[in-house]
């Protein structure tokens, strides 16, 4: 095997409080970051957002795109080309959207039945889902006639206006309705953000043998625009109308769009955390039964230390946190365990071959038996991860980057962390008698 180091006799049990102290700084720097920035700086993932596919008639620059999209308020969108130089993706967070969100939710269903005689019940769906993915705060009707926005008959939840898509019921008397007559029923919803829908119409007929609702008008409502507010109902037209605005001679189109609500979000997060803490108790429990529960718990400590200083240098560095940086975390917990187990079991067999040696005069040694192929492994991906971080592009650009933090301070924690920690272990509660 290639050795880079020959021969070396380090003492890396003699460096244990340095490197503690090393250690503890970086992790203090980077809790304290996280705290100064409010908590993590998460991505459309785990924050809510949107994706939009956008084609261009003729080809556009990234760079010009991006000045057009912080132009209009997306300061932080995510840009990449997909395919040709007239494709684009385009990733908005949740709290851009919020700000932008001009436009009220969409009467997506109603439905008109009698109820008993002299009544009848109006069933209505709105929806905020495509058009700011606010949640749905009131329904209203009017009656004959349509008034001013905000001043109808309110109707009852199903259950609670609690998400972006509600029902809502109502039932409507009609004792002083008489045969031969027409009435319409105007419906309007507001959403989170404070915006009104427009309002759709519902014709109602009364003969001599009872009600009827024409069939165009049920469940397939009439929209009566009054408010000022931009007709494009979802989030990709608004971006699609102020983009075109930007760029009047490059026609564009919108070729696919998809939404992540902030129940979602929440999801990813719970998911993500519970991801990393399954991983680390199977990881205790492979290298408890492998060598020691001493060995796994030092191993689990030094893989909490490589997480929390990979973010807390990618915090500080401002980056987000998304579902690539998730998995360059469990790549880094996988890539550290690996050179933790190299390591630990040269310490067993080393255990048992010099018996007559201190317990730290063993682990020195072992640590220095596996240095070089530990250094030429760190260094081979290293050189593999710089090569992705330069010129891999953005889409890449973090999820390298947390990789590449991760390689040095795993093989850090590997040498400095795990061994250090059991021979404290050892030193306090000794599990066998050593000269």
């Amino acid at each position: 095997m290639i050795r880079i180091l020959k021969e070396t006799h380090f003492d890396f049990i003699k460096a244990r409080k340095k490197t503690f102290v090393v250690s503890a700084i970086f992790i203090l720097a980077g809790i304290v970051s996280l705290f100064v920035r409010g908590g993590f700086n998460y991505g459309i993932d785990f924050s809510g957002g949107s994706l939009i596919q956008l084609h261009f008639e003729k080809p556009i620059s990234t760079a010009d795109l991006r000045k057009a999209l912080t132009d209009i308020g997306y300061k932080k969108a995510k840009i990449q080309k997909f395919g040709t130089a007239n494709d684009f993706l385009i990733k908005t967070i949740a709290r851009e959207t919020f700000v932008t969100d001009t436009v009220g939710p969409t009467i997506i269903e109603t439905n008109v039945e009698v109820h008993e005689e002299n009544k009848l019940n109006l069933l209505v769906t709105a929806s905020d889902k495509n058009t700011g993915n606010g949640t749905i705060t009131d329904v209203q009707f009017f009656l004959d006639s349509l008034g001013e926005i905000g001043k109808g008959i309110e109707m009852s939840s199903i259950d609670v206006y609690d998400s972006s898509v509600e029902k809502a019921v109502v039932t409507i008397p009609t004792y002083d309705w008489k045969p031969e007559t027409s009435h319409k029923i105007y419906i309007r919803a507001k959403d989170s953000n404070g915006n009104w829908s427009n309002a759709k119409e519902i014709t109602v007929n009364i003969s001599e043998s009872g009600m009827e609702i024409p069939k165009e008008t049920q469940g397939k409502s009439q929209v009566i625009s009054t408010s000022s507010k931009p007709s494009d109902s979802t989030s990709s037209a608004m971006l699609k109308t102020k983009l075109q605005a930007s760029f009047p001679d490059n026609n564009l189109r919108i070729d696919r769009e998809e939404m992540v609500g902030p129940a979602v979000s929440r999801n990813l997060q719970w998911k993500a955390l519970w991801v990393i803490l399954v991983g680390m108790f199977a990881i205790l429990i492979y290298v408890s039964f492998r060598f020691t529960f001493r060995f796994g718990i030092g191993a689990v400590i030094a893989l909490f230390h490589d997480i929390i200083i990979t973010i807390g240098i990618l915090s500080i560095m401002g980056k987000e946190f998304t579902v690539p940086i998730v998995a360059a975390i469990l790549t880094i917990v996988g890539y550290s365990i690996n050179d933790t187990i190299v390591i630990s079991d040269r310490i067993r067999e080393n255990l048992k071959r010099l018996r007559k040696q201190g317990f730290a005069q063993i682990i020195n040694e072992s640590i220095n038996q596996t240095l070089s192929r530990t250094i030429i492994t760190s260094l081979t991906t290293f050189v593999a991860l710089l090569v992705l971080f330069l010129i891999g592009g953005k889409v890449i650009h973090d999820f390298s980057l947390a990789l590449l933090i991760g390689v040095i301070v795993g093989t850090y924690s590997s040498v400095f962390v795990v061994a250090p920690i059991v021979y404290e272990w050892e030193v306090k509660s000794p599990t066998r008698k050593r000269k």
